[in-house]
């Protein structure tokens, strides 16, 4: 079986706020948006949710979401990989 992961540089706006992105076209690799899930980092198991807001950043007239999941600790440039295994998850920070 193939493994499945989502990763992503972290950005300034994501350090300063304490969450990762998560891209529309990657929301299947997780539960459905705020549904909590468990997730190992560094030996823990802590809980998880992918939350969104709204945004209107391409303008008023293309309203969209965005996705992101809550995280701590998250400094710019950090590299972020979250793998799902059956139904576990695993998040590395490089």
């Amino acid at each position: 079986m193939k493994e499945a992961f989502y990763s992503r540089k972290i950005s300034k706006t994501e350090a300063e706020n304490d969450f990762i992105f998560i891209l529309k076209n990657k929301l299947s690799l997780f539960p459905p948006i705020g549904d909590d899930f468990k997730i190992s980092f560094s030996d823990a198991i802590t809980e998880a949710r992918i939350d969104s807001y709204p945004c209107t950043c391409r303008g008023p007239d293309l309203p969209h979401e965005h996705y992101f999941l809550h995280w701590n600790g998250l400094k710019t440039g950090d590299k972020v990989k979250i793998t799902k295994k059956s139904d576990k998850y695993i998040l590395k920070i490089e």
